[in-house]
């Protein structure tokens, strides 16, 4: 196959054990896309048909979802935290024939397939009675020399019971918080036998694991690692020691690739890091660890575009890139790209919805921007049975998202928005600092959408029920979104109360001392007081609950509260605002309802959350023949709630046949 001109380096061939693939982007595993290898049939088919879309998007390495190996525990004892899972996956009954059903579809569509193995630190496995940081303190039973024998066992036979299932490559899960991490890394490793206290040591079950498993295979597989690039904690593993490790694991000849992966343990740096990271920020650091390898290299941390991952190939920081949520953001992105259609493709910008969903909410896999991602049984749109006129009030997530939703069935679509661009709330915390880099792109894509759909976007309309009802609109979707809300408390009328929302849309501009009063369980508090402490001023954050930001995961929330620290902002939990006094306020313990006064505030930011903007809906329903309120006009949420909203809608309204 000929290399591309536009992307020589993505699209240019490299062989990585026995892969020999025709270019260099790989989607890694992930245990994204709502669906399971081994539940209920439906689930099934939904995984099949996540890992198919990819495939036909254009990936020829796809990672699959990662698989758990049994552990040893006591009888009884209960194994807690994420990722726990003693039984494993690899024992289930179905698994083996499944994983067979599965590499069968994926090499009848001419791809290839990993299968990762993992086992989840500190639950309860450890090498040693120590923590892998400081955000969770569940003290790890230390393994037993009996129970390392068993585990390098059953990696041995879990490897043969993969390889007969017909998988072309194997990959060793030692990072992000995996046992086989806390065994390689100095911080978490106190043995002072084999199997710790120095960097052969502390190596040598993964050594002995990968030699068991070649020998358990017993044909020609493709192996790899999965290393943390480094860790951020003092004592942990540096550049320099995972050099000295990828060296000597390079020179044990057991192992065909590496694949590096940013994030510390559960600290600044998350294992799946948010869009104000940079695209690509811990390639030169992949760059400087493959020096110590000839074998391929994969390079896995925020990169949402073809073009970055392009660069980074281009400077010789990485043999291979790989990108996951860029293929949750748009499956098609690498097959647009091949064909020179960048421009069409949906950029991932980072909101975490996809981890936060599930781990702050127990919600099912979402997306925030790409509402299919994990939904195959929402086909793409097929045209209308009947073509009929639709009036979308509002251009935020879920009013352009229902608009480009129905044209795309080949309505007539009117979209009318009361601002002067698209995005509504959306758009307001794009102009935030820490937002900036990524959330107007989203924006400029969808409404470059509705262009291309020809949807008739009508901006600086403030729709009256009069309106609407002129509009003679076969259906009527309200997505107005919500208004700030404002906390239970008095002298909120004060010069010096503004909101969170016109400090995002730059109409308040604080002063002085803030204080900023978080009474929302989502991001917006701490990202607008990241944003007022970036113009110097001096920031204390109140949050009603004992935590910030609850729906903020532990996938996300140390990065911004690492931020936040390093501009000096303060933070008084578990306190809410009773009443504002000029330049004094009154906070109330929310559990003891002892209250004090803070003084000399210049001026109070209110993040309260916001209340559905339904008053149109309600003056329409029972006049209008077919009107539907969906987004934060029905109930503010995630981003995903509302875009997922939109599709439900437009599959009930216009079903795909």
């Amino acid at each position: 196959m000929a290399v591309s001109r536009v992307l020589p380096h993505v699209f240019s061939p490299v062989k990585v054990g026995t892969l020999d693939l025709t270019q260099r982007v790989v989607v890694p595993t992930h245990a994204g896309g709502g669906g399971s290898l081994t539940g209920p049939s439906p689930l099934f088919e939904r995984f099949l048909a996540y890992w198919k879309t990819r495939i036909d998007g254009g990936a020829e390495w796809i990672g699959g979802s990662p698989a758990f190996v049994a552990s040893p525990a006591n009888p009884g004892f209960e194994a807690t935290g994420v990722g726990a899972n003693q039984a494993g996956t690899i024992r289930t009954v179905n698994f083996a024939s499944r994983l067979a059903t599965f590499t069968d579809m994926v090499h009848s569509s001419g791809a290839y397939v990993t299968q990762q193995f993992l086992i989840q630190g500190g639950t309860p496995l450890g090498p040693s009675n120590a923590l892998s940081g400081f955000f969770e303190h569940r003290i790890p039973h230390a393994t037993s020399l009996e129970e390392i024998n068993w585990l390098v066992g059953e990696y041995a036979a879990s490897a043969k019971i993969v390889a007969d299932a017909g998988v072309d490559a194997l990959e060793l899960h030692a990072c992000h918080d995996d046992l086989l991490q806390w065994f390689l890394s100095p911080f978490t490793n106190k043995r002072t036998d084999a199997y710790g206290g120095s960097l052969e040591n502390n190596r040598r079950l993964v050594r002995e694991i990968v030699e068991r498993m070649r020998d358990s295979v017993g044909r020609p597989i493709t192996l790899g690692l999965r290393l943390n690039l480094e860790e951020t904690v003092e004592g942990g593993q540096d550049v320099e020691y995972v050099q000295e490790l990828v060296s000597a694991f390079t020179a044990d000849g057991t192992v065909d690739y590496f694949s590096f992966v940013a994030g510390d343990n559960w600290g600044r740096l998350p294992y799946i890091q948010p869009g104000f990271f940079k695209e690509g920020e811990w390639a030169p650091t992949c760059g400087r660890i493959k020096e110590a390898t000839n074998l391929p290299v994969i390079y896995v941390g925020r990169v949402a575009s073809v073009e970055r991952a392009e660069e980074i190939l281009a400077a010789g920081q990485a043999d291979l890139v790989g990108m996951a949520r860029a293929a949750i953001a748009d499956p098609m992105f690498l097959r647009n790209a091949r064909e020179g259609r960048s421009r069409e493709t949906r950029h991932c910008i980072g909101m975490n919805e996809c981890i936060d969903r599930g781990m702050a909410e127990g919600m099912s896999f979402g997306c925030g921007i790409n509402p299919r991602a994990g939904r195959a049984e929402y086909p793409d749109s097929a045209p209308a049975k009947e073509v009929k006129n639709v009036l979308v009030i509002g251009g935020g997530p879920a009013g352009t998202e229902f608009a480009a939703q129905m044209a795309e069935r080949g309505h007539h679509v009117r979209l009318w928005e009361g601002e002067s661009a698209l995005g509504g709330q959306f758009a307001a915390a794009g102009r935030l600092r820490i937002h900036g880099d990524h959330y107007p792109d989203w924006i400029q894509w969808q409404g470059a959408r509705l262009k291309s759909l020809d949807v008739d976007v009508v901006l600086n309309k403030f729709a009256t029920a009069a309106d609407v009802l002129a509009a003679e609109a076969d259906i009527v979707a309200v997505a107005t979104g919500a208004t700030p809300r404002r906390p239970l408390a008095t002298g909120l009328d004060q010069p010096n109360v503004v909101t969170a929302y016109d400090v995002a849309r730059g109409v308040a501009v604080p002063s002085g001392r803030v204080v900023l009063l978080s009474e929302d369980d989502r991001s917006l508090p701490l990202t607008v007081a990241d944003h007022i402490a970036s113009l110097g001023l001096d920031v204390t954050v109140v949050h009603a609950s004992p935590g910030p930001s609850s729906l903020v995961s532990k996938y996300t929330i140390g990065a911004i509260l690492a931020r936040l620290d390093a501009q000096g902002v303060k933070t008084i939990p578990s306190a809410r605002l009773t009443a504002v006094n000029g330049r004094s306020i009154t906070l109330s313990h929310i559990y003891s309802g002892r209250t004090w006064d803070l003084t000399d505030v210049d001026t109070v930011v209110l993040a309260c959350g916001s209340v559905p903007e339904d008053g149109l809906f309600h003056e329409l329903s029972g006049v209008h023949p077919e009107v539907h309120l969906l987004g934060d006009a029905y109930a503010p949420r995630r981003a995903a709630f509302a875009t997922l909203q939109a599709l439900e809608l437009a599959e009930l309204l216009s079903p795909a046949e």
